[in-house]
């Protein structure tokens, strides 16, 4: 990768991880916060703040940048941009998300009623990331074929 294909893939995967961080903290700071609360206080932890919210913001952030990596790698194996977004979207949110937290449920960490709702809200956060990089990378380049639109 050149050194203009990385900066892009990082400025790219800056604006997925600002996608995804800021769905996170609408799922997780305000529609589950009481969820999460009263999860972290069974577990005899305390509730999320702080250093623990910067460390997942940065974790976030880590997870766009490899996702737009997966999709600048993928793009060149599928026939349209929307291809790659979709299966980009789907691999990223398969281990980061499916199996990534999975064992958190599977060993009954969290509860379904976390779980689940982050599991299909992390799908559609990582989909419009996705999205969101893809056409940021796209901008200002003649796009291969079957264009997003």
């Amino acid at each position: 990768m050149d050194g203009n294909l990385s900066a892009r893939v990082l400025v790219c995967g800056g604006a997925v991880g600002l996608v995804v961080n800021t769905g996170e903290f609408l799922l997780n700071g305000v529609l589950l916060h009481g969820e999460w609360g009263t999860v972290m206080q069974s577990l005899g932890r305390p509730p999320p703040g702080g250093a623990s919210i910067a460390s997942l913001t940065v974790m976030t952030f880590l997870l766009g940048i490899a996702t737009m990596w997966l999709y600048v790698n993928l793009r060149r194996a599928c026939d349209t941009d929307r291809e790659a977004v979709l299966r980009t979207a789907l691999v990223s949110w398969l281990f980061a998300y499916g199996l990534g937290f999975g064992w958190s449920w599977a060993l009954g960490v969290f509860p379904l009623s976390l779980y689940l709702p982050t599991l299909v809200w992390s799908g559609l956060e990582l989909l419009l990331g996705t999205l969101v990089g893809a056409r940021l990378h796209a901008w200002r380049r003649p796009v291969l074929g079957g264009g997003l639109g």
